[in-house]
C-alpha cells in the first residue's frame, strides 16, 4: 500500500468515526432538550377558587372540555421535541380568551414562546368551535373572522 493510499484510508477511518460521535453527541442533545425547559401550567390543586378565576371556568368543567377536545389538539412528540402538553394548550387558550391577553403576556406567564402560542390558539379555538357548536348560537363565519382580527392584531 502506498503512502497516499494509508493517508487516504487514515482520513477515511477518522471521519467515520468522527461522523459516529457527532451523532451519538446529536442524540444526547436532542433526548435532554426539554429537560431545562420548564413550562408553566395551573395545577387546580393548589387553589381552586384561583384555578376559577383564571380561567373562568372550574376545574370539573375544564375537565370535560379538555376530554371533549384533546384528540383534536394533541400533537406526537418527535425525535427533535417533545410537543406541549394538549392540557397546557387548551389552558393558555381559554386564559386568551377570557381575558384579551397578549401572546407576549401569555408567554411570560406559562413560559411558553408567543411563536407557538400564536400557532395553537387557532387550532384550539377551532377544536373547541367543533365540539361546542351545537351550544354556540354565533354564526361560523363571524366568529372565525373574529378569531383572525383578533390573532392577526396580537
Amino acid at each position: 500500500m502506498s503512502s497516499s493510499e494509508l493517508v487516504r484510508v487514515g482520513i477515511q477511518i477518522i471521519c467515520e468515526h468522527l461522523i459516529e460521535v457527532l451523532k451519538e453527541e446529536l442524540k444526547r442533545s436532542r433526548k435532554n432538550y426539554r429537560e431545562d425547559v420548564d413550562v408553566g401550567g395551573l395545577d387546580p390543586l393548589e387553589d381552586p377558587e384561583s384555578y376559577r378565576n383564571h380561567l373562568r371556568m372550574s376545574e370539573n368543567q375544564f375537565e370535560e372540555l379538555y376530554e371533549k377536545v384533546k384528540s383534536k389538539i394533541e400533537k406526537q412528540n418527535t425525535i427533535m421535541r417533545e410537543a406541549l402538553p394538549s392540557r397546557l394548550k387548551l389552558q393558555i387558550t381559554l386564559r386568551y380568551l377570557a381575558t384579551g391577553d397578549t401572546y407576549g403576556t401569555l408567554e411570560a406567564l406559562y413560559r411558553v414562546p408567543r411563536c407557538s402560542i400564536g400557532r395553537f390558539v387557532p387550532e384550539v379555538c377551532k377544536a373547541i368551535w367543533e365540539v361546542l357548536e351545537e351550544y354556540i348560537k354565533v354564526s361560523r363565519t363571524n366568529l372565525l373572522n373574529n378569531i383572525y382580527l383578533v390573532h392577526s392584531l396580537t
